[in-house]
């Protein structure tokens, strides 16, 4: 045996016997761990040489490890999916919340809310104009104020329009205060506009009489407003359906104080210029029996003359005659130009009051009474409004459980929201035992309108019930008179 070992060193060796040779050498053996770098197996040079690729430079005398297999293209193609699918789902959301918040910026149709006004949130109005038609009241006009609700419906305008009785809130912001207010009739157009121009503007303009007060927490506060502020309205609220409640009879009573006016002008406007649903069939036939137009009959109450408005006055004996008559020029342009004005009032409101009582003579009577000339409107008066001959009409007696024409149903009614009581049937005309055959089913109206004050003192104060204002019996001056007239159909309506 050779005693002389050659030892190979390289890395790590293991002793074993080579086959057919008794010298024992050591065979390199390669750890699983990555090797470091021999110094001594590379190979320096002062200028650096170019690097193959495609032969590495691996030590010499050791056995060369396996390359690795290339891997696919698609493993590469497999992982660059989920980024653009990330980037796609990122957009669609982007479109579809896009979508949604341009469809909540504009309602829908459909949408209560789509409509100027609504009664569920309060809207803003713009102020268009304010006229003062007598030192303490005003007339206040206002327009759909959002830019966004120009394009909406005013449906419920229209509805209530053709309600007849309706009302709005009118929002104090500073205070957190809402009252009600019944818009004015709309002036009546030009002779060369349509009814469709008409018609717009009822969707578009609302007009309101206010009379300031000292201490009138909302009076003051909307005295204190100019043209192209705003104000918020929330509505409209729908009350007596005095066309239903009518139906065959033929007077309507208004006893008004003050601003209570505007209330009497909104039922002279539905049951005197109205007459498109004269033959709707939803009423159960109650306003198809009215042949004829009614009479209505106001007693307007105001403490100073200068709240008289429409009230026809001569000027002084210096005036001219002439100047009564429509067909009357003056001798001077100018001067009869000033009486024109003055016989106007210089106000809309008197204007439209006048015009109403030209366009409807014998229909539309207005008498005045005023404190501070010492006339008020007493018992006689009352009953001189009530007891006229020539226009009664043969009605069938109101049945206890009617709810449109017993007056003893309508104290208990919980509210004056006649739109929510269609579905009720009238009771009258199935009591027709012992009545004519000529008559009709209907009851005359007698509304009062104006400050609680005012109401209690005529027709008695309403009931709070539950939360709700109820009608309540009828007291005061008017229920001593309606108790003599036995025999008569009178529904007493406390506005």
């Amino acid at each position: 045996m050779n005693n002389h070992l050659a030892i190979k060193w390289a890395g790590r060796m293991r002793p074993c016997l080579l086959s057919g040779s008794h010298t024992a050498q050591f065979r390199s053996y390669q750890l699983a761990t990555r090797p470091r770098f021999p110094i001594s197996q590379r190979q320096f040079s002062s200028t650096p040489g170019r690097r193959n690729s495609s032969t590495p430079n691996t030590p010499t005398g050791e056995p060369q490890p396996r390359p690795q297999p290339p891997q696919p293209p698609s493993s590469q193609r497999r992982g660059s999916w989920k980024p653009w699918i990330l980037f796609n789902a990122a957009g669609l959301s982007a479109v579809i919340i896009t979508a949604l918040v341009l469809k909540s910026a504009r309602p829908s149709n459909d949408d209560p809310k789509s409509a100027v006004i609504n009664k569920t949130s309060f809207s803003p109005f713009t102020i268009t104009a304010k006229e003062q038609v007598s030192p303490t009241a005003f007339v206040l006009s206002v327009r759909p104020g959002d830019a966004l609700q120009a394009g909406r419906s005013g449906g419920p305008l229209r509805e209530a329009w053709d309600h007849g009785l309706w009302s709005v809130e009118v929002k104090q912001p500073q205070l957190q205060i809402a009252r009600h207010y019944t818009p004015l009739p709309p002036p009546p157009p030009p002779a060369a506009s349509s009814n469709e121009n008409a018609n717009a503007n009822e969707d578009e303009e609302l007009r309101f009489l206010i009379r300031r007060l000292d201490g009138g927490e909302m009076s003051t506060y909307l005295s204190k407003l100019r043209v192209g502020e705003q104000v918020w309205l929330r509505g409209p609220h729908l009350g007596f359906d005095v066309e239903r409640r009518l139906g065959a009879a033929e007077n309507v009573v208004f006893v008004a104080g003050g601003t209570g006016i505007a209330p009497a002008l909104q039922v002279a406007r539905r049951l005197l210029e109205d007459d498109d649903n004269d033959n709707d069939d939803d009423d159960g036939g109650l306003k198809s029996e009215r042949r004829e137009k009614p009479t209505i009959s106001i007693l307007w109450a105001n403490r100073l003359a200068a709240d008289a408005l429409g009230r026809q006055q001569p000027r002084g004996p210096s005036a001219g005659k002439g100047s009564w008559f429509p067909g009357w020029r003056g001798i001077e342009p100018a001067l009869s130009a000033k009486e024109e004005q003055a016989q106007a009032g210089e106000s809309s409101l008197a204007r439209q009051i006048r015009e109403m009582q030209q366009k409807h003579p014998g229909r539309f009577q207005i008498s005045y009474f005023v404190d501070e000339e010492g006339s008020f409107i007493s018992p006689r008066d009352l009953s001189a409004a009530l007891g006229g001959e020539a226009r009664k009409a043969s009605l069938l007696p109101a049945a206890q459980s009617c709810p449109w024409h017993s007056a003893a149903a309508l104290e208990k009614l919980p509210d004056d929201n006649d739109a929510d009581r269609y579905a009720l049937a009238c009771a009258c005309a199935r009591d027709k035992k012992g009545a004519s055959t000529e008559a009709q089913v209907g009851a005359n109206l007698l509304c009062v309108s104006g400050p609680d004050g005012f109401i209690e003192a005529y027709a008695g104060a309403k009931r709070w019930y539950s939360g709700t204002e109820m009608q309540g019996p009828v007291r005061g001056v008017l229920g001593r008179i309606i108790n003599e007239m036995e025999g008569e159909n009178w529904l007493v309506l406390k506005l």
